[in-house]
């Protein structure tokens, strides 16, 4: 049996977690279990625990120009963007997107992504400076 990936969390991606976890339990704290919030934190649990360990560098994940290296999940509305080491067997989740945005306003994601990479925030997750 092959080994399983570690998967961390970057904090921007850890703080988005925490969010969805949260409204999530609030929910079903309420008796709420068919809310959204619910549907949505089993999604991204899913897409951590079984989609992206799974095959986490597919060549169709990757993403491409300024944020090559980078791959992403794509489920409805959610985006999952992540890096990762195939000998160490690890993959940091960079950014987790919850919010609709279409094509470059200003919630589109891959935007998002890319004011965080050029902002430095993930330096230390590439080993060098990017842009």
């Amino acid at each position: 049996m092959e080994t399983r990936y570690l998967i961390e969390l970057s904090e921007v991606a850890a703080k988005v977690y925490r969010r969805i976890y949260s409204d999530a339990q609030a929910c079903i704290k309420r008796g709420d279990e068919g809310n959204s919030r619910v549907k949505q934190l089993r999604i991204v649990d899913e897409v951590l625990d079984k989609l992206i360990p799974h095959d986490p560098f597919a060549p169709e994940r990757g993403l491409v120009g300024f944020l090559s290296g980078i791959y992403r999940i794509k489920k409805g509305r959610l985006r999952v963007c992540y890096v990762g080491d195939s000998k160490s067997r690890k993959i940091t989740v960079l950014y987790i997107s919850d919010s609709p945005g279409k094509q470059g306003d200003s919630h589109d994601p891959y935007r998002v992504l890319t004011k965080l990479v050029k902002s430095g925030k993930f330096d230390d997750l590439f080993g060098r400076k990017r842009g």
